[in-house]
C-alpha cells in the first residue's frame, strides 16, 4: 500500500516521482534566477550542463556553468525574473520566463531531468530580445 502522506506522488513514464519535489525545485531555480545567485542555480545543474547565453550553446561542468552564470550576472543583475510557463512532461521539467537587467532583457527556459533522485538542469537559454 502507498501512503500518500505530505508529499503526494504522481505516476510519470520513469516512475514514481514526488510532486512537491518537482515544485521546490522550480521554485528554487526561480529565485536563484531571480536574485542572479550563480551558486545556487549550480546546484541545480547536471554534470554537464547545456549553457546558451546570446550565442550558441556550449556545453560546460556544472563547476564551469556556474562561473559563466556569475560572469552574466555580475554583467546583467536581474532587475526582475518572470516565469511565465512550466510543466512536466515524463521525468522533465521545463519552464521559460523573462529576465530584465539594466543592461537588456532576455527570454530564458531551461530544462530539467530527474536524476539520481532529484531534478538538474541539463539545458539552459538566455536569448537577447531586442
Amino acid at each position: 500500500m502507498i501512503s500518500w502522506g505530505l508529499w503526494g506522488w504522481v505516476a510519470l513514464a520513469g516512475g514514481l516521482l514526488p510532486w512537491q519535489s518537482a515544485d521546490q525545485t522550480l521554485h528554487k531555480i526561480e529565485t536563484a534566477l531571480r536574485q542572479g545567485d550563480a551558486r545556487t542555480l549550480a546546484a541545480y545543474f547536471a554534470p554537464q550542463v547545456e549553457i546558451f547565453i546570446n550565442e550558441g550553446p556550449r556545453i560546460y561542468s556544472s563547476t564551469q556553468g556556474q562561473y559563466v552564470m556569475k560572469e552574466f550576472f555580475e554583467k546583467n543583475p536581474p532587475t526582475t525574473f518572470t516565469l511565465f510557463h512550466k510543466g512536466r512532461s515524463e521525468d522533465m521539467l521545463y519552464a521559460i520566463g523573462s529576465y530584465v537587467s539594466t543592461e537588456g532583457k532576455w527570454d530564458v527556459s531551461f530544462f530539467t531531468r530527474f536524476q539520481g533522485g532529484r531534478f538538474l538542469i541539463h539545458q539552459l537559454r538566455f536569448e537577447p530580445v531586442e
